[in-house]
């Protein structure tokens, strides 16, 4: 649970958060150590490979060698000494960790590649067993096994049920931040994005181009063919927009048939040859329309760059290009440096 929150909120530190993990669940394994079950008078058994599987399924070699480091040296040397159970304890554990690597890959979690995995890691702590014990070993030692597997299975049932937990939460965060039509952001979550862009090319001194577009004569496709129609023309340039712009850019219906994009690493000259393609896009796009009405529709685009325009003028002065574009004639795009 505490790793679909770091997910989600440090998507930018992926690195940190796996090192994170891997120190919890590697702490986790150390408590493990602590509640056990008596293989004999000498040798007791515990889950502490669980919590390196687990590592390793949701955060990969990092998240898993951390768990597995903490839990190695901590068996080795802490919990009862140095002796021939510890080093092979610790050895277990390593063990499991390398068979985890190999099988747990990719963050593919499935029944299939848990099973291997929880198989042969019983099967390394039967070797484990074997070697440490001398006599009445067996009995032991598969009684070890079958609850290590059924644990193992409830692990995996926990795993995913929190992952699919965890993708309808991503889900629904997604969908307050997105048209409900075109699946575009919507305005709220554009003005975040922009903030974030504008402090990104800040600091980092790349200029960024707020681009806004308006259909024209939209009206006229809601009064002729029907609000329908106009729907189905909103959800087909979305995709012409997504078609003609980078996946790094952002793109956002701001609400009726204007829409807004924020282009990386753009100048007030670059975007001049962006925009027109975008405007070449749209014209020679053949809008299909519920009946099965062929289309045809244009656009106004007005731009305005940063840090050229100073970020309380931006969208005012987007706008004003945008009007210079719809009341010089439409179809055709201007820039605010040329007002």
């Amino acid at each position: 649970m505490a790793w679909g929150k770091c997910q989600a909120y440090n998507l930018h530190k992926r690195n940190q958060t796996k090192l994170i993990l891997g120190l919890v669940l590697g702490l986790f394994g150390v408590a493990l150590m602590y509640y056990t079950f008596p293989i004999n008078t000498y040798v007791f058994a515990d889950f502490r490979q669980l919590p390196i599987l687990i590592s390793v399924s949701l955060g990969g070699w990092i998240a898993g060698l951390v768990a597995t480091v903490i839990i190695f040296v901590y068996r080795l040397v802490f919990l009862s000494g140095v002796s021939m159970a510890s080093v092979w304890g610790a050895v277990n554990a390593l063990g499991t960790f390398i068979i985890a690597i190999l099988i747990l890959k990719d963050y593919k979690l499935s029944l299939q590649r848990w099973a291997w995995t929880l198989g042969l890691s019983a099967g390394l702590s039967v070797v484990v067993f074997s070697i440490i014990l001398v006599e009445n070993k067996w009995v032991p030692i598969g009684t070890f096994c079958l609850v290590f597997i059924v644990g193992g299975m409830f692990t995996l049932a926990m795993l995913l049920y929190l992952k699919r937990s965890d993708d309808s939460l991503r889900i629904m965060r997604e969908a307050a931040h997105r048209d409900f039509l075109t699946g575009l952001f919507n305005a709220r979550a554009f003005e975040v994005i922009m903030e974030q862009r504008i402090a990104s090319s800040t600091r980092y001194r790349v200029p960024i181009t707020l681009l806004l577009i308006d259909i024209d004569h939209f009206k006229q496709v809601n009064d002729t063919f029907g609000h329908p129609a106009g729907d189905a023309v909103l959800s087909q340039l979305a995709m012409v927009l997504r078609d003609t712009f980078h996946p790094g850019d952002h793109i956002a219906r701001k609400g009726g048939e204007e829409f807004a994009v924020i282009v990386d690493d753009c100048d007030s000259e670059r975007i001049e040859i962006i925009a027109e393609r975008l405007r070449r896009n749209v014209e020679n796009q053949i809008f299909i329309l519920p009946d099965g009405t062929e289309h045809k529709i244009t656009i106004s685009a007005g731009s305005a760059t940063y840090p050229d325009i100073v970020e309380e003028l931006l969208f005012e002065r987007a706008d004003q290009a945008l009007y210079q574009a719809k009341t010089s004639g439409r179809n055709r795009v201007c820039r605010a440096s040329s007002i």
